[in-house]
């Protein structure tokens, strides 16, 4: 494993993490917003609804780890812009 050299977890990755956190919740709330306009109510079962709200859970948290460590990250890329 290569290792790279990241930033600070606080207050960089804290900040980071809250930020995507919120991001995310917005955007999965848009489109929760848009179903219900145009696509109206759907009934599920208790079971489908715990299957939905787990992949949906999975989707958020997969997208926040994987914007925050994309960030933390220092690559060349971040010190092209520092320099």
């Amino acid at each position: 494993m290569v290792s790279k050299k990241k930033v600070a977890f606080f207050p960089t990755a804290f900040w980071l993490t809250i930020k995507h956190g919120f991001f995310t919740f917005g955007v999965l709330t848009s489109l929760a917003v848009l179903w219900q306009k145009y696509a109206g109510t759907v009934e599920v079962s208790l079971i489908s609804a715990l299957i939905i709200i787990g992949v949906i859970a999975g989707i958020v948290s997969g997208m926040v780890n994987y914007l925050t460590l994309r960030e933390c990250t220092l690559s060349e890329r971040h010190k092209l812009y520092a320099a």
